[in-house]
């Protein structure tokens, strides 16, 4: 034991002076030489003040990663939320995603894909899927399609170019009427460029009907089968197109998938051919709407070999109409599906369900719209008695009426999910 320490001479650090076994009676405390007490008792404070410092540290530190935590957690449930309302006005289509970057530029990601904002001022998503069209037809087409009369270009590409004109004398006008108003071809062609969207972002767009789609001889029939594909989607469906180079046997055009259930369905997609529609010069000379003429159509999709529930997609390309007429085509259709239920394809029926629709923006190219008689609509019929049961978890028919309510008009800005 070193010198001035002992147990027999050994004081209390107490600082009373008295030996340590008389004194706090062997409570613990640092025994300590009387010559060395002051600068111990300072070094304990300083010791037992670092202790509190270091304690109370710790609890701030404790708290702040607490707040944050909660901070973060409101971030994310109200993000979800946000998704949500995004997810029941527009279905189950993945929700925009884009970026500020380079100033003030914006970089918005489609499919695989980052797509940089070109032009200056403000840029919606509106804008986007306008701009993505384009790049979709690449800019060879589109200098090409240019050096063509209007009527002669490609039918989406007539669309773009009556849009456009239009949209340029609405900002040079002072016409406060015309600067609300909108012509066929721009509904027609921003359905066409927000499905397109809509595929490339959420499923694979098959090089098989990427190339129907710039053909223009093909586009119209390609047209539907993006609208369908891309109604599909919202309607909660991956899909897994069919391959259109084996003509072996009579396929749908895809099969969907439900995210949520896992059922599994086939779609076959239609449209009726109508001369002087879509660039089409071919056909009955009669004027579109006389008659709608849909039953070969119908017969050929219940030819479609598969072993799962068969969703049929009639469309009738037809144009506006007045209430009489649109009764009048009703009437038609209905008779159409009884007759062929008379003549044995209702028991059982090939098809789960049959939907007939129609949009009839194209029609109204350089006209304005948003009239009665230029609203979308669609009729489906549900067998009875489907040769392949319907599926047992989810009404599909109902998603479907539901998604198509959710694809008629395509968001205007990109939503707010930060």
């Amino acid at each position: 034991m070193s010198k001035g320490i002992s147990s027999k001479n050994t004081r209390c650090a107490c600082g009373s002076g008295k030996k340590y076994r008389h004194c706090c009676q062997g409570k613990p405390s640092m025994v300590v030489s009387p010559t060395s007490s002051l600068l111990t008792q300072a070094v304990l404070q300083t010791f037992q003040q670092t202790q509190k410092s270091e304690t109370s540290k710790k609890i701030h530190e404790s708290l702040k990663r607490r707040q944050l935590a909660e901070k973060a957690k409101k971030i994310f449930r109200e993000r979800d939320e946000r998704e949500r309302e995004f997810v029941a006005q527009y279905g189950h289509a993945r929700p925009p995603l884009a970026i500020k970057a380079f100033g003030d530029k914006m970089m918005v990601a489609i499919g695989g894909g980052l797509y940089q904002q070109t032009r200056e001022g403000i840029y919606t998503f509106l804008d986007a899927i306008h701009d993505h069209a384009l790049h979709f037809f690449g800019e060879p087409m589109l200098e090409a399609e240019e050096r063509k009369p209007l009527n002669e270009r490609h039918p989406a590409l007539q669309w773009m170019a009556a849009y456009v004109e239009n949209h340029n004398k609405v900002i040079a006008s002072d016409n406060v009427g015309l600067k609300t108003s909108q012509i066929g071809a721009g509904a027609a062609w921003y359905r066409f460029a927000y499905d397109l969207y809509t595929i490339r972002d959420n499923a694979k767009l098959e090089a098989e009907l990427k190339r129907r789609l710039i053909n223009a001889d093909e586009f119209q029939g390609a047209r539907h089968e993006l609208w369908v594909a891309a109604l599909s989607v919202a309607a909660g469906f991956t899909l897994e197109f069919e391959d259109e180079s084996n003509n072996s046997t009579k396929h749908p055009e895809f099969v969907g998938t439900n995210k949520f259930s896992g059922i599994r369905i086939a779609v076959e997609a239609k449209s009726r051919r109508r001369k002087s529609a879509y660039g089409y010069m071919g056909g009955k000379d009669i004027q579109p709407g006389e008659i709608v003429d849909i039953r070969q159509l119908v017969v050929d999709a219940f030819t479609k070999k598969n072993d799962l529930p068969l969703y049929v997609f009639v469309d009738v390309n037809l144009p506006s109409a007045d209430t009489e007429t649109y009764q009048r085509w009703l009437d038609e259709i209905d008779q159409t599906m009884a007759d062929l239920a008379q003549e044995g394809y209702a028991d059982p029926a090939p098809a789960n369900v049959v939907f007939f629709s129609n949009d009839p923006s194209h029609y109204l190219r350089d006209e304005q719209i948003g009239k009665p008689q230029d609203c979308l609509w669609i009729k489906p019929f549900e067998a009875t008695n489907p040769a392949t049961p319907h599926p047992e978890i989810n009404d599909v028919a109902s998603l479907y009426m539901n998604a198509w309510r959710q694809r008629a008009v395509p968001p205007i800005d990109f939503p707010n999910l930060d």
